[in-house]
């Protein structure tokens, strides 16, 4: 029988199986007797730590100093708090802010100790800011601490990067502004003659990157991002204009070819169409005026970050580097040259009736619509969801009082979300998003699982003599490797003749030769492509595309990495297979029987005429 005296908590891989003491296990799902699941005890408890995390945030914006909330003290413009554009406010958990998971799982340990009464937890990991967070918590409820640390693996960085990191953030700024500078220059004025003078008066905000290769030969512009909405802006002769942001790509490798592409687009559309990137706006006034915002900030650093650890409590050594970053690294300094880029786009921009922004409430969003606002433009501005919307992307939600409060510099929203589908509709109103600021729009990115209905998918009746499983990678590259790192250990155990076509993400490329033993087809065609010949889609939990091998009929098996928490945009979904381990997967792909494509719920919605956003194009906002 084992002692209750003592509690091993572990982030390891290390086994206690045959421990004297009760065992914590901090990443692991499926586990042995005897040792219990931290993250399985996070989803069985998700809304409450949910809701916990939010309120936490929202709490710190609240918080008042010397009279005034801590949003008050970092206003940077008349009707604009910088405090919206921090990385605590954003809440970017699957790549900014991986702490963010650790925070989660932290506040479940402090409940599920809530009752028992262990006098020493011993922590055994090799996260130094974690276990300092385990330790604070450990002394709040008046338990003994030890911490165990297991040597790190070693960063396969370069040595110039890493050096680079090891600058304080007060050099590391500047040094990155200069970069973006350099990088970007090229740029500075491409397409501004035509934004100044454009008679269009709808405006879509994107991204210039992952662009069809066919359309740069057309001179056309055409993106994954908007599908063929394009197409149904330029047949109802719709005027339009584009605001890129310039993201280095395989096809757009500098920004002199990006210049070229916008200068074509713009002589090609013949005025139906502006297109510049932010980069446009560059001046020596506006890098002037963005390093006085970083400076305004960065004095309030000190008076700001002592209340956060206040009210933080055992959470600050996993929340101080997001915070710091914020005040005075290059989150900061990014954030506010967009801000006063997007602030000179708006007000070099004739009034506007619409507008539309790819929305994942990333920093300088905020900034944007505080801009687009501040311009005049209309009440017709819309965020664009333009994947899925899980329940863990903390980016989508905020403590529903946000939404309530009518205070000047509380959180900038746009007129309406737009929503594809039921699921992201149902997401946004469970997390208190007032309904009457929901659109419905349809899904331009998945429009393609249309041609997926009962009618068009041919069932197959006979059981074919392979399988073809479709591996899609992610954005990612650490899940990437973690995915094919498992399918090659359970290779072993997964019947030969199945197959598999390994799809890396667009903006990531990944080397096979580290998996000699994988027998795989790398593609670079369409995930549409790639579905209609699959019967099975294996996917890490973060990418969305498992959904496009869901609503397509596929069998999908999700990789769950205790690590992070449960990202999948299916977690409540039927029939999906969530896996941890190559047992788990081979014994999943091994049983899985195609006999037919059955119709699964549909995400999203798809109707191909667009009469939703046809609606939004031919509506007039006030």
């Amino acid at each position: 029988m084992k002692t209750n005296s003592e509690l091993i908590l572990s982030d390891s891989e290390t086994c206690f199986e045959n421990s004297m003491f009760d065992v914590v296990s901090w990443n692991k799902i499926s586990i042995s007797e005897g040792i219990f699941s931290l993250p399985s005890f996070v989803e069985r408890n998700a809304e409450f730590l949910k809701t916990k995390y939010l309120s936490l945030i929202y709490n710190f914006g609240e918080h008042v100093i010397d009279g005034n909330r801590i949003i008050d003290h970092l206003v940077i413009r008349q009707n604009f708090s910088y405090w919206w554009m921090t990385l605590l406010t954003e809440k970017c958990n699957l790549f900014k802010s991986p702490q963010i998971n650790n925070i989660i799982k932290l506040m479940a340990l402090e409940l599920w100790l809530h009752d028992k009464k262990y006098q020493k937890i011993k922590f055994i990991s090799a996260n130094e800011d974690l276990s300092m967070a385990v330790s604070l918590l450990a002394n709040k409820m008046l338990i003994d601490f030890e911490w165990v640390n297991e040597k790190s693996k070693k960063s396969n960085k370069s040595l110039l990067r890493r050096a680079f990191q090891m600058l304080p953030n007060i050099l590391k700024s500047p040094i990155w502004l200069l970069h973006y500078i350099y990088s970007n220059w090229a740029l500075k004025g491409v397409g501004l003659k035509e934004w100044n003078q454009t008679n269009a008066t709808t405006t879509f905000v994107s991204y210039l990157f992952n662009l069809a290769p066919e359309s740069i030969k057309r001179v056309k512009y055409e993106s994954p991002y908007w599908g063929t909405l394009t197409d149904l802006i330029d047949n109802n002769q719709h005027s339009t204009n584009w605001l890129h942001i310039y993201v280095k790509d395989n096809i757009l490798p500098s920004a002199k070819k990006a210049r070229d592409l916008i200068k074509g687009f713009n002589y090609e559309a013949k005025g139906s169409q502006v297109h510049v990137t932010l980069a446009s706006f560059l001046s020596a006034p506006l890098i002037f005026h963005t390093l006085k915002d970083w400076y305004k900030v960065l004095k309030l650093n000190k008076i700001v970050g002592e209340k956060i650890q206040i009210n933080s409590g055992y959470l600050w050594p996993l929340l101080k580097k997001d915070y710091l970053d914020s005040m005075s690294g290059i989150p900061a300094m990014n954030n506010l040259l967009y801000f006063n880029l997007f602030e000179k786009a708006m007000n070099e921009l004739p009034i506007q009736n619409k507008g539309c922004y790819l929305q994942e409430n990333k920093g300088w969003e905020f900034g944007f619509i505080s801009a687009w606002k501040d311009a005049g433009h209309k009440k017709g501005l819309i965020g664009f969801p333009h994947t899925t919307t899980r329940f863990w992307d903390l980016r989508y939600f905020f403590d529903p009082l946000s939404y309530n409060r009518k205070e000047q510099f509380d959180l900038p929203m746009p007129n309406y979300v737009g929503v594809n589908g039921e699921a992201a509709k149902n997401m946004f109103l469970s997390g208190g998003y007032p309904k009457e600021n929901l659109i419905e729009l349809e899904s331009l990115r998945h429009l393609y699982l249309h041609n997926y209905s009962a009618q068009k998918i041919k069932k197959v009746e006979v059981l074919p003599k392979k399988k073809i499983v479709l591996v899609v990678l992610d954005y990612v590259e650490e899940n990437s490797y973690k995915q094919l790192n498992l399918l090659s250990s359970a290779l072993k155990n997964i019947d030969k003749s199945i197959q598999f076509i390994i799809k890396p993400h667009p903006a990531r490329s990944i080397n096979i030769e580290n998996f000699p033993n994988l027998r795989a087809e790398v593609s670079s065609k369409p995930i549409h492509e790639l579905i209609q010949i699959s019967d099975i889609l294996y996917s890490s939990s973060l990418t969305s595309a498992s959904v496009d091998g869901y609503c397509a009929g596929l069998t999908t098996i999700t990789l769950l990495d205790g690590k992070t928490l449960n990202m999948s945009a299916l977690r409540d979904a039927k029939g999906v297979y969530f896996v941890e381990d190559p047992e788990g997967l081979s014994s999943a792909i091994n049983t899985i029987k195609v006999s037919k494509r059955d119709k699964k719920e549909y995400f999203f919605y798809l109707d191909p005429s667009l009469s939703r956003w046809k609606k939004w194009l031919m509506n007039n906002f006030e």
